[in-house]
């Protein structure tokens, strides 16, 4: 069973999407900041490519091929050009549809939206390793949904493994500059 991602497209350019999706966010989850900005300017991509094609199919269908390409494009632009606002775009993008099926509340997709795309905005300069596993595990959570793996057990393995990863970017560095002022006469 394929995905649908895009509904104009066949379906083997959703289950494509969907694998390299799975292989953008374990790189990031791996190597944490290091390919912010390529896993970045993909995801944006992607996410620019079903937008184009969500509103050239309620405005005109016809048109969806070169909706989808011209949103691959912008979104490709987008996270050149400005990389917080487009990982909180690809944050926001995978948040809405990451609720839907998650709470399916319709309030609770545009909230989860909001608040990731302030995360996305305001930390990506700031704290690029927790948006770098924050985005990993947007992407690998909405990928393994799309796949059919049961949410709990992917929610529980996903958060452990990005907490794991901020940990180990981050507790290392503190231990090892409190140990070495404390031994400094």
């Amino acid at each position: 069973m394929y995905p649908i991602i895009f509904r104009t497209l066949p379906e083997i350019f959703s289950f494509i999407t969907v694998i390299l999706l799975v292989q953008v966010g374990a790189l990031l989850l791996a190597t944490g900041r290091r390919y912010l900005n390529q896993a970045s300017l993909i995801a944006v991509g992607i996410a620019g490519a079903a937008i184009g094609e969500g509103i050239s199919l309620s405005v005109y269908p016809a048109g969806a091929w070169v909706a989808i390409a011209g949103g691959l494009a912008g979104g490709l632009l987008l996270g050149h050009r400005l990389r917080p606002l487009g990982v909180g775009m690809a944050l926001a993008f995978l948040a809405f549809y990451g609720a839907t099926y998650i709470v399916n509340i319709e309030f609770a997709q545009y909230v989860a939206a909001m608040v990731l795309f302030a995360y996305g905005l305001l930390l990506t300069d700031l704290a690029p390793t927790f948006v770098s596993c924050l985005l990993a595990s947007a992407i690998l959570l909405l990928s393994g949904i799309w796949m059919g793996v049961q949410v709990p057990l992917l929610m529980t393995v996903i958060t452990s493994i990005a907490a794991a990863r901020v940990l180990v970017a981050v507790l290392p560095p503190r231990i090892a500059g409190r140990s070495q002022t404390a031994m400094r006469p």
